[in-house]
């Protein structure tokens, strides 16, 4: 059985939460980011744990 890989979030698969993926800022119901400074965070981070 071939092992499985831990699920990697990209920007676009993200669920809307209500606040910011990045920084935990409340949002509304439909952005998952409050900026773009923490969407190009998010996804330098995600890099990395890759």
């Amino acid at each position: 059985m071939p092992p499985v890989a831990p699920t990697v979030y990209t920007r676009q698969t993200l669920p809307p939460k209500g606040s910011c993926w990045y920084c935990e800022k409340p949002l509304d119901s439909v952005r998952r980011f409050c900026g773009k400074e923490c969407h190009d965070a998010f996804d330098e981070e995600a890099e990395f744990t890759r």
